[in-house]
């Protein structure tokens, strides 16, 4: 007996698809028997309408099979993703690069705040009473003075960043909202939750933990939590809105003709944005405030670095735990996939060109996959026939070559 199983994805998305459709026929008819004898009870006469009391209602039955049906279209058409996504080796290559690509995003963030600091532009010391303060660079101070009290102030804060010239960043010099630009915490909140949080660990280590040391904690905390949280929420949000309209458009594509499957699946990627927006943003927002609570033990340069790492953990935990809650999101999304369908028919013609470039892209994804099993199966005889297509095109070059001189250039 073979030890591996040959599924054909396409087969069971059919299967799915025809789910689907029964489905839809379950529901309407469930619906059409319940108006049906509600009407027959309503113009019975009087004396005979307790005939039908112990009759079972078609509209209780019929949720339950559909119920049941639904359940089992999500898992069968959730097989079948996963049984193309092992197949894929071209896909397999890209979840290896997302996940390395995140870990280097991580690196590219941790080390443009250390150049930050090591090069001085932001520094930290601690005064008389072991708690930290900052200053700036000399001469990142004197440009943030000569920008302050320039015409072109807004315009060099709207350089940064539009958000700072919200009336939140009034007052701040633009030296602090450069190390926010590149730290993403003002530096003030840097060394109050760095001071609070030492206090805190302090206080645990030598018994003298009290209530003020606590309310510190959690005040200063709670502000660097929402400055991680405004930056986490929206990438996350960004990032997953991207990879919604990806999948709608494939679905437009896929699905155009099925409007039963469209909405469905349509409800189901909004669900799974909303889901995912959720979850990643609050592991890595959490994830932010305890990495920076242990930096802190190194100093503010520490909360900062740690926020990032702990950050980048809290997300994948949060990734981890979407998929927990992935189901529940889709059936509720699905209760709302009829108007969900009459918002995206609005902008339906976006979705259906992004979808006709997704497309494209998933058939070469195809063809590729495609060109590399056969070259695991028979690489001897994929060289030859490489080897061969290339003699074939030399001669054909030759050829035209040899025609060129031998008759467009015969005056020679």
């Amino acid at each position: 007996m073979g030890n591996q199983i040959s599924v054909d994805p396409d087969r069971l998305e059919d299967l799915a698809n025809k789910f689907v459709l029964c489905l839809s026929k379950i529901e309407e008819e469930y619906k059409r028997l319940h108006m049906d004898l509600a009407n027959l009870i309503l113009t019975a006469p009087p004396e005979y309408r307790h005939c039908f009391y112990h009759i079972g209602d078609p509209w209780g039955t019929g949720n339950q099979l559909a119920d049941l049906l639904n359940d089992m279209e999500v898992d069968l058409r959730m097989t079948a993703s996963k049984f193309a996504e092992a197949d894929s080796l071209v896909g397999k290559l890209y979840k290896l690069h997302e996940k390395y690509g995140a870990m280097t995003a991580l690196g590219a963030l941790m080390t443009k705040q250390l150049a930050f600091y090591g090069l001085g532009f932001t520094q930290f010391a601690k005064n008389a009473d072991g708690l930290f303060t900052f200053r700036h660079m000399g001469i990142l101070h004197q440009l943030s003075d000569a920008i302050d009290n320039s015409k072109y102030r807004n315009l060099t804060r709207a350089f940064l960043s539009p958000t700072f010239l919200s009336k939140k960043f009034k007052d701040v010099p633009f030296a602090d909202l450069v190390h926010r630009k590149i730290a993403k915490y003002l530096p003030d909140d840097v060394v109050k939750y760095t001071d609070s949080s030492r206090a805190l660990f302090k206080g645990i280590r030598k018994n003298t933990l009290d209530s003020a040391k606590v309310k510190s904690f959690l005040t200063t905390g709670s502000k660097f939590a929402k400055t991680n949280a405004v930056a986490t929420v929206a990438l996350t949000g960004v990032m997953e809105a991207g990879g919604m309209g990806l999948k709608i458009s494939e679905n437009y594509a896929k699905y155009g003709n099925n409007q039963d499957v469209l909405k469905r699946e349509n409800a189901k990627a909004v669900g799974n944005a909303i889901n995912n927006t959720a979850a990643i943003s609050v592991g890595s927002i959490g994830g932010a405030v305890v990495g920076g609570a242990l930096g802190s033990l190194v100093g503010p340069v520490g909360t900062v670095v740690g926020a990032a790492a702990g950050s980048f953990v809290g997300g994948l935990v949060g990734e981890q735990a979407a998929k927990l809650t992935a189901g529940l999101s889709e059936k509720v999304a699905l209760a709302f996939k009829e108007p969900i369908h009459q918002g995206l028919e609005l902008v339906k013609g976006g979705f259906e060109k992004v979808g006709k470039v997704v497309e494209g892209v998933n058939k070469g994804v195809d063809f590729v996959n495609d060109q590399i099993k056969s070259t695991i199966a028979d690489p001897i005889g994929k060289v030859k026939e490489g080897f061969s297509k290339a003699k074939k095109t030399a001669s054909s070059l030759i050829d035209g070559a040899k025609d060129l001189f031998g008759k467009k250039l015969s005056f020679f």
